[in-house]
């Protein structure tokens, strides 16, 4: 493999030119936000990094892109802005994993599963550290920081894959309908780096490389008429955005500070209680500790990341939803105000907590910041993508597809489960049940750029089915899609969409997961390490077996 190569680049424009770029791990509860706007005058001379493929951002997708991308080849370049790779994992602190009832067996990628496995060996192969009860696997955000290493180490020491740490994104550079490279800028070193790549991939938080570069987007809630699905708005309102969180982790007793007061408490107290309200109208108070009637079991144990005399526990509950949709501003001052107002609900919440329970202690050592809160905040929601595909409500709900899997897409790219699930910002309507999806590869690939990918929750979505693509697994299985067209691509020295058009090749793209163990079609009984995993999936993929409407069985339809 050749080495990254490195020159020197000149920029033309005037030096007096600046960037204003924020640093969302700068952002204070209180206080003036601005000291989070970094401004740094733009370099009149900037070193070059020569990659094939550029992942922009290191959460859940860019991880599993940049390990498809370097496994299949080329060299990979990520930015992360954290100092945690991981994203809603780690460095967003749900480490309490939103997953599928066949997530032990065939609902996930083999290096999903290899990641699963690699957290609970660090806690002697403990099936479910935390026993919480909304996951079946609930761990210690360094914890996961650590097995994404442990992944990802031999791909570094190889030379097939550099990781940039605290940066950030700031400018692009696009010439005849392709991203020519990005500029990126290290809080660290306060130097900026110019990356250039055959292939570029959004795997950021918010998609930020969509409006950078030109590529168009969507945000906030669709209008019925443009989507045609049911449960969309009468009208588009680009501000409606699903909430954002700052989780924190409490510990029972056996150390930690008291949590302080914010000034701003008195704001956000009314939403500080152990009452969910769900989309059927149905409100459920939960228990501090005990499990009340009615409910699956207690505050404490819901996201429960250690089960001991004195635990820990990661708290992501309504009481610290925020709904500002400044955070997606990119205006980085109007962004830093709306982070500021997440940091103060949560802290506010902790406080509320304390009150409740003195033996609560809020931890600053377990997520990574002197705040205790997550590094950056848990998103639910991002730009979308106006990709070649986009996936609607009728593809995945169950009053439109009456079999046991959502709509079979001849260009699936993986599958996944999760509910539709919206953290609306206004009265919440019943949503319908969702059934086993695929991913279409067509949701990754930009209509605008030709060599831009979506990585993660930017992908071809609408706000509804957003909803449901948007958690670990998937988002991890739609960046090892990505990172494997990406790998393809290269090599064969074609843009993805080139690819895509050509059936030939996306069927080679669609070998090539197969062979990695990831799944393209849903099958309840057939793992990625059974034998025959491949033949099954691939007489699936050509239409040659005829798939159970009434199950998810491979083996009874053979």
């Amino acid at each position: 493999m050749n080495a990254f190569a490195f020159f020197v680049f000149v920029v033309t424009a005037s030096a007096a030119d600046g960037y204003r770029i924020l640093d969302p791990l700068a952002v204070p509860a209180e206080g003036d936000p601005r000291q989070a706007v970094v401004e740094a005058e733009r370099p009149s001379r900037v070193s070059v990094v020569r990659c094939d493929l550029v992942v922009a951002g290191g959460g859940m997708g860019g991880v599993a892109a940049a390990l498809a991308g370097a496994r299949g080849g080329v060299r990979v370049c990520m930015t992360e802005v954290t100092e945690w790779l991981g994203g809603q994992m780690t460095s967003q602190g749900v480490s309490a994993l939103d997953e599928n009832r066949y997530i032990e067996t065939t609902g996930a990628t083999r290096t999903y599963q290899e990641l699963r496995r690699r957290i609970r060996a660090a806690y002697q192969s403990a099936p479910n550290p935390g026993k919480c009860w909304v996951s079946a696997l609930c761990f210690e955000p360094k914890v996961g920081v650590a097995a994404i290493q442990q992944m990802l180490a031999p791909l570094e020491k190889s030379g097939a894959l550099r990781v940039m740490l605290r940066t950030a994104v700031v400018d692009a550079e696009v010439a005849k309908g392709r991203l020519v490279s990005l500029l990126v800028y290290c809080f660290t070193t306060r130097r900026f780096t110019r990356l250039e790549g055959a292939v570029i991939i959004d795997a950021t938080e918010l998609g930020d490389l969509l409006p950078l570069a030109g590529a168009g987007f969507r945000t906030g809630a669709d209008a019925r008429a443009d989507t045609g699905e049911p449960e969309a708005e009468d009208a588009a309102d680009p501000d409606a955005l699903q909430s954002f969180t700052y989780p924190f982790v409490l510990a029972n007793g056996g150390g930690g500070t008291v949590p302080a007061r914010p000034s701003t408490y008195n704001r956000d107290s009314s939403q500080y209680n152990f009452v969910v309200t769900y989309p059927d109208g149905r409100s459920l108070t939960y228990g501090m500790f005990e499990k009340l009637p009615g409910t699956p079991g207690s505050f404490w144990e819901y996201r429960r990341l250690v089960a001991a005399a004195t635990g820990l526990s990661m708290i992501n509950w309504p009481g610290n939803d925020v709904c500002d949709a400044g955070y997606l501003s990119r205006d980085p001052l109007t962004a830093a105000h709306a982070l500021q107002h997440g940091k103060q609900v949560s802290l506010g919440f902790a406080w509320w907590l304390h009150r409740q329970a003195p033996q609560l202690m809020l931890r600053t050592d377990v997520i990574g910041t002197s705040d205790g809160l997550s590094q950056y905040p848990y998103i639910r929601e991002a730009r979308r993508m106006n990709a070649l595909v986009t996936v609607r409500e009728q593809d995945i709900a169950a009053p439109w597809q009456p079999g046991a899997r959502g709509r079979a897409f001849d260009d699936t790219a993986g599958i996944g489960l999760y509910a539709i699930d919206i953290h609306g910002c206004s009265p919440r309507k019943p949503l319908p049940a969702s059934k086993p999806y695929q991913i279409p590869m067509g949701a990754l690939i930009s209509r605008d750029v030709a060599n831009l990918l979506a990585g993660g929750k930017s992908i071809g979505t609408t706000h509804v089915t957003n909803g449901a693509y948007r958690l670990h697994p998937t988002e991890w299985a739609i960046g090892e899609a990505g990172g494997t067209l990406a790998a393809f691509a290269v090599r064969h020295h074609r843009t993805p969409a080139q690819v895509y058009r050509d059936h030939a090749a996306l069927r080679g793209v669609q070998r090539e997961l197969l062979r990695a163990g990831h799944p393209l079609t849903w099958f309840d009984d057939v793992t990625p390490e059974a034998a025959d995993f491949f033949a099954i999936q691939w007489s699936a993929l050509e239409g040659r077996t005829a798939l159970n409407p009434g199950s998810l069985h491979a083996r009874a339809a053979m």
